[in-house]
């Protein structure tokens, strides 16, 4: 069998160029399920947190918890953000 013949080699794309932006956008695919999969808990457990010791029910208020979960709803916020981000710039350049 020659090498012609041997159909288990993965060709790329004939240009590096354009295998690199195959590559880009696969991860950016996965770069942007990744932020939404991690900011929707980090924003709904910050959320729910904050309005815990905002309205009394159970948690302590002082400065360090309420820093906490704003920081972490903070975070939420922007991953979710992020991903969005990613996926529309995504979709607007094909």
């Amino acid at each position: 069998m020659t090498s012609n013949e041997d159909k288990t080699v993965i060709m790329s794309d004939e240009y590096l160029s354009e295998s690199g932006v195959q590559g880009g956008k696969i991860i950016g695919e996965h770069l942007s399920l990744g932020c939404f999969i991690m900011g929707i808990p980090f924003f709904v457990i910050g959320l729910y947190a904050l309005i815990n010791m905002l309205f009394g029910f159970g948690y302590p208020i002082n400065t360090a918890s309420v820093i906490g979960s704003l920081l972490v709803m903070v975070i939420g916020l922007l991953l979710i953000i992020a991903g969005y981000s990613i996926y529309s710039a995504k979709h607007k350049r094909n």
